[in-house]
């Protein structure tokens, strides 16, 4: 599906999840994106110095580089590159937290593709704004909830 809404992006998605990443990486696709998929967060930052990718979607507990470590890491050599935290927990990250600063938007697990894409076309649409696509009215960041069961429907992960 191609339409204003939803320019294809090369995506970068990195869940030590397998069946979390291949999911979303399934339904991403379904939009018509190209998603690139990593296992670990030294695993997706070893692609992406090998190939652009339009935005990162990072889980943030995973073991060695957790999600704050790899948005930290990406921010440093590429500042203007979205990157997007998915979290079980997302309701327990503090607004003040100084890590925050490092993600573009914050995504709770479980999300459909409503959220993923309500997340992804405001930071994508313009990649040389996409750091101004931000919400000031939660610290600076778009954060997503809208938990969904996988009874919802199609596009629930």
């Amino acid at each position: 599906m191609t339409d204003a809404r939803c320019v294809p992006r090369q995506l970068l998605v990195i869940d030590d999840d397998v069946s979390y990443r291949i999911a979303v990486g399934s339904l991403l696709r379904t939009l018509g994106h190209t998603v690139a998929e990593a296992e670990s967060g030294s695993a997706g930052l070893a692609l992406l110095r090998q190939q652009p990718v339009d935005l990162v979607m990072t889980d943030l507990m995973m073991l060695g580089l957790t999600g704050w470590d790899v948005a930290r890491l990406v921010k440093a050599v590429h500042p203007r590159l979205p990157v997007v935290l998915v979290t079980g927990c997302a309701e327990a990250i503090p607004p003040d937290q100084p890590e925050r600063t490092w993600v573009d938007a914050i995504l709770a697990k479980p999300c459909g593709l409503a959220e993923i894409q309500a997340v992804i076309v405001p930071l994508t649409r313009n990649r040389a704004d996409a750091v101004g696509s931000r919400d000031s009215a939660n610290g600076g960041l778009a954060t997503v909830r809208g938990w969904q069961t996988s009874a919802s429907g199609p596009g629930t992960l």
